[in-house]
């Protein structure tokens, strides 16, 4: 049982789940959400989470398919609503209480990453996402 939280506490969460695969986004959204070069993410089953203080999250379309999930008190991004596949959940790491057991293994949208930052070279990177990467 994994255990997370807002930084005021106010949103806590459970996850009843192992943790399979983790990955840091380098999108645009997600740097501006965060303020910071990259966000580390991991799809959890919507059904192996539990949320207390719902009612403090404030919701915010970042895009057709997405809506990430904030606390409207201290401002902390949670988690990352998936539209278009309700089944899972997208957890941001960085709001964890305790060690997932599990780190990124890739990185993602890094065509849009921040020029300031430099990647991990041990990490596969993908200029979009696996299965979506542009021909070239």
């Amino acid at each position: 049982m994994l255990s997370g939280s807002c930084l005021c506490q106010s949103v806590r969460y459970t996850v009843a789940s192992a943790i399979e695969h983790a990955e840091n986004c380098h999108c645009s959204m997600c740097r501006k959400a965060h303020g910071a070069a990259f966000s580390s993410n991991a799809l959890v089953p919507t059904g192996a989470l539990t949320i207390a203080g719902s009612a403090h999250l404030t919701a915010y379309r970042s895009s057709q398919n997405r809506e990430k999930l904030f606390c409207s008190k201290c401002g902390s991004q949670l988690f990352i609503r998936r539209l278009n596949a309700p089944e899972g959940t997208v957890i941001t790491l960085g709001t964890l209480d305790s060690d997932p057991k599990i780190s990124p293994s890739r990185n993602v949208f890094v065509g849009s990453k921040a020029p300031w930052y430099e990647l991990d070279a041990d990490l596969p990177s993908y200029k979009v996402y696996p299965g979506f990467e542009p021909d070239e």
